[in-house]
C-alpha cells in the first residue's frame, strides 16, 4: 500500500508539475491544487474567473494565514514572488472585499504596507510575496487559480 495518497491527503506532501495544463504552473496542496499562470495579460476578472471554471476552480480565495503562506512560496518556487492576481475584490462596495467567484467576505486580508489604499480607483487585488495590494483591474499581470481535488 503506498502512502503517497494520505500524504496528499492531509497536505504534507507537495507536488509541482513541471508540465502545467494550458499555460499554467501546478502546485498542490491540502486538497486543492493551484494553477499559476504563465503569462501577463490584461486583468479582468470574469473573464479569468470563467477560465479558472474550465479548469474546474475559481480565482484564488485565501481562507487563512498558512494558506497565505503556502501559496507565497509556491510563487516563489514558479519564478518570483509575483505580483499575480487573486479573486478577491472590493468593487462595487470600496473597503468591503470579498471573493468575487462566491460573493462572500473575503476571509484572510494580509496587506502589504500602506494597502489597500486605492490609487487611481484599484479594485482588483492581487498577491505579492506573501502580502496583498490593491491593483486597477485591466492591468496586465498574471492569475492564480485554486481548485478542490
Amino acid at each position: 500500500m503506498s502512502i503517497l495518497p494520505i500524504l496528499l491527503l492531509l497536505g504534507i506532501l507537495t507536488i509541482a508539475s513541471g508540465k502545467g495544463s494550458g499555460g499554467y504552473t501546478e502546485r498542490i496542496w491540502n486538497g486543492k491544487k493551484y494553477f499559476i499562470s504563465k503569462r501577463h495579460e490584461p486583468f479582468n476578472l470574469a473573464q479569468m474567473n470563467d477560465r479558472c471554471k474550465q479548469i474546474g476552480g475559481y480565482l484564488l480565495q485565501i481562507d487563512d494565514r498558512t494558506e497565505n503562506y503556502k501559496v507565497g512560496k509556491f510563487l516563489r518556487m514558479s519564478g518570483g514572488f509575483g505580483p499575480y492576481f487573486t479573486g478577491i475584490t472590493d468593487e462595487g462596495s470600496e473597503g468591503h472585499f470579498y471573493n468575487y467567484n462566491d460573493k462572500t467576505p473575503a476571509k484572510y486580508l494580509r496587506w502589504r504596507w500602506f494597502q489597500p489604499d486605492n490609487w487611481r480607483v484599484e479594485n482588483c487585488v492581487e498577491l505579492w510575496g506573501f502580502g496583498l495590494n490593491d491593483k486597477r483591474c485591466g492591468k496586465r499581470g498574471r492569475y492564480i487559480c485554486e481548485a478542490p481535488i
